[in-house]
């Protein structure tokens, strides 16, 4: 059983599990959003948390084959301790949140939750008693030449996934910065407008209610005046107000330039975790990933 694998059957348990996780999340969250979608971080079938969650879950559980509730709890701790590590990491390194549970009762910091945890543990008994079985069947019968073949082949198809998909996900990163600064800067234009529009109107108050002062000693030379500073005040701030929204025009042509230019693979990340959130760039994120939603069904 678990100590007569060798590293190269280990392996191949790896990505087998990668591969049987990520057939479970595209399932589940395909019927949860009425469409098919590539769950996970990488581009091709696999799942890798579910492959290093398998082998721990296998280290934990197979010692306790005879002892189930033990070998539940064990699972449910050990599982829930790597899923918080991972998303602790991937969140630091891409400033995204790949999967949140903060809408779930008794999360904490959206990336771990009592469910998630009980499922784990059940993952763990159904792991050792069912899953296991058939797969140690496969890997143990292969000819030692064929697996490594197959680990060789696995492999680099792995790796150069990871690859590609790490770079991907930190050029996500560093654009949600850019269109960021861009919304930030956009806000700050539309308080500048605003406050704009706010000192000259009480400027031209202030005007009126000099020219009214006026009135009762020269009241043609107060009707002038009136005119003209009405007349100089909304030229001023129409002058000021055009300045501004051509500026906000520019910011989101470049924000939109910017964002058909996510490009193929990006959007497919993110269409593949349809509940990713940024702690930081969320406002940006979502307007991306309902952007991408919104052309996809188009």
């Amino acid at each position: 059983m678990l100590y007569d694998y060798s590293a190269p059957q280990w392996l191949l348990i790896f990505y087998l599990y990668c591969f049987l996780g990520w057939c479970f999340e595209s399932t589940v969250v395909s019927l949860q959003q009425r469409r098919f979608v590539n769950r996970g971080f990488l581009r091709g079938p696999m799942l890798p948390i579910y492959g290093f969650g398998a082998t721990i879950l296998l280290h934990v559980s197979l010692p306790l084959y005879n002892r189930p509730i033990e070998l539940f709890f064990a699972s449910m701790f050990a599982a829930t301790a790597f899923e918080y590590v991972v998303g602790v990491i991937m969140e630091k390194l891409f400033k995204v949140k790949y999967w949140d549970y903060s809408t779930h009762r008794f999360q904490f910091q959206g990336r771990i939750c009592l469910q998630s945890s009980l499922c784990w543990g059940f993952l763990g008994l159904i792991l050792a008693r069912v899953i296991h079985p058939p797969v140690e069947t496969i890997v143990v019968v292969l000819p030692f030449g064929v697996l490594i073949v197959v680990d060789i082949v696995l492999s680099a198809m792995f790796v150069s996934d990871v690859a590609v998909s790490v770079r991907t996900a930190l050029d996500l990163a560093r654009m949600l910065e850019e269109l960021d600064k861009l919304r930030e800067q956009g806000a700050e234009l539309r308080q500048q407008l605003s406050e704009t529009a706010l000192v000259k109107l009480t400027n031209l108050s202030y005007r009126v209610d000099e020219a009214r002062g006026e009135w009762s000693e020269k009241m043609d030379d107060a009707r002038e005046q009136f005119s003209e500073r009405m007349g100089d005040a909304r030229e001023q701030l129409t002058d000021a107000k055009e300045q501004i929204l051509a500026r906000l025009d520019e910011l989101q042509n470049r924000f939109d330039e910017q964002a058909a230019n996510l490009g193929r693979i990006r959007k497919s990340m993110l269409r593949g975790n349809p509940t990713a959130r940024s702690e930081r760039y969320d406002a940006v994120l979502q307007r991306l990933k309902k952007r991408i939603d919104t052309r996809h069904r188009g």
